[in-house]
């Protein structure tokens, strides 16, 4: 049994504090607490990294934090097909690619990411989505864990969950629907190109969602932090203190920092997946088959449907020349435009009207 409990948190880097109860033989598992006073999702998740690789291997570690708008995908996914990039561009929602598995989720301020690290050997898909519910039920939140391992009320999802094994180490993490903008989240995690990019990678399973808000107009990010602490240590041990952390100046996670924030991890990171769309023009109807694998064009074709019609002389080296020009470029905007540019400037209408069209086709926004 658990005996005075305590919170406490000052502005800034401080310290959350538990007075220990009276606990008997075996002794407890050693316990730490973290609480991100940063909001930089890039920050955050080379934190939670850090964590995961120099915590000591028998320790459970609970980390609480939140982002500024983001979509953060899983380690396999391809944000081409999961993302509307060119919206997220405009309502300031910046991408980021998690190392664990699982589906894309939006974050904001009125979400709550938690994660909780422990020894591998003691580790179960369901126990800390249980944590995480068992606190809100504290709260008169009839929160329960459903089949997919996610925190639900009344068959809303309100917690989604992605997991990592290491050799001694595994994490869960999830987050918490509290008070989120779900308008500004409508439509990021729906690309114009889904149903036209067929991919090796990890697909996000929609779920209807709700807040918290709608059933506790008191829960908010501070509460929801100190009953999941509380339930943490009830679960677990109380630690004896919780260190907030400002991650983004923290000199432990630069290095990861800087690393996941790249083109090369966000976009580069994708498995293999093609891209398909066609086009009627006056002379043809064109198909083009685009397969990319981390983040570089691997071939390329561009045909047209079998019709009475026969294109005009020529249009078939065409259409060869510019795949060939398209092999090995990276997928992104510029690197494309680039490529085809002697196409697109060529005085061959053909050549220009095709080019533009692959080129509108391929070019998605880096957010």
């Amino acid at each position: 049994m658990l005996l005075g409990l305590s919170l406490r948190c000052r502005t800034g880097l401080g310290r959350l504090h538990f007075r220990r109860g009276i606990h008997h033989s075996p002794p407890p598992p050693k316990t730490l607490c973290y609480v991100s006073s940063c909001t930089d999702p890039y920050a955050n998740l080379a934190f939670e990294d850090w964590i995961l690789r120099n915590s000591d291997p028998e320790s459970y570690v609970l980390y609480l934090w939140r982002n500024r708008p983001s979509i953060v995908i899983g380690r396999n996914q391809n944000p081409w097909k999961e993302c509307n990039l060119a919206l997220m561009a405009e309502r300031d929602v910046v991408l980021a690619r998690r190392s664990s598995g699982g589906g894309a989720v939006y974050h904001d301020l009125g979400n709550t990411n938690y994660t909780v690290v422990m020894p591998r050997e003691a580790f179960a898909r369901d126990m800390c989505a249980e944590m995480v519910a068992k606190a809100l039920q504290d709260s008169d939140i009839p929160a329960y864990v459903n089949a997919r391992h996610d925190v639900a009320v009344d068959g809303l999802k309100i917690s989604g969950s992605a997991f990592k094994l290491t050799k001694l180490r595994a994490f869960h993490h999830g987050t918490m629907l509290i008070d989120a903008d779900l308008t500004r989240l409508h439509g990021c995690l729906k690309s114009q190109a889904h149903d036209c990019i067929e991919a090796k990678g990890v697909a996000s399973v929609p779920s209807p969602v709700v807040n918290l808000r709608d059933y506790s107009l008191s829960l908010d990010h501070s509460s929801f932090c100190d009953s999941v602490l509380r339930q943490f240590a009830d679960t677990f041990a109380p630690p004896s203190e919780a260190t907030v952390v400002d991650t983004l100046s923290d000199p432990r996670t630069a290095d990861e920092r800087r690393r996941i924030q790249t083109w090369d991890w966000l976009y580069g990171q994708t498995p293999e997946f093609t891209h398909r769309f066609y086009r009627s023009f006056a002379w043809a109807t064109v198909f083009a088959s685009i397969t990319a694998r981390h983040g570089r064009i691997t071939d390329a074709s561009i045909s047209t449907a079998e019709s009475a019609l026969q294109p005009p002389p020529g249009t078939r080296l065409l259409f060869a020349d510019i795949a060939a020009r398209l092999k090995d470029v990276r997928y992104h905007p510029s690197d494309i435009s680039e490529g085809l540019m002697s196409f697109i400037d060529s005085d061959n209408p053909r050549a220009s009207e095709l080019c533009d069209w692959l080129v509108s086709n391929l070019s998605f926004p880096t957010v």
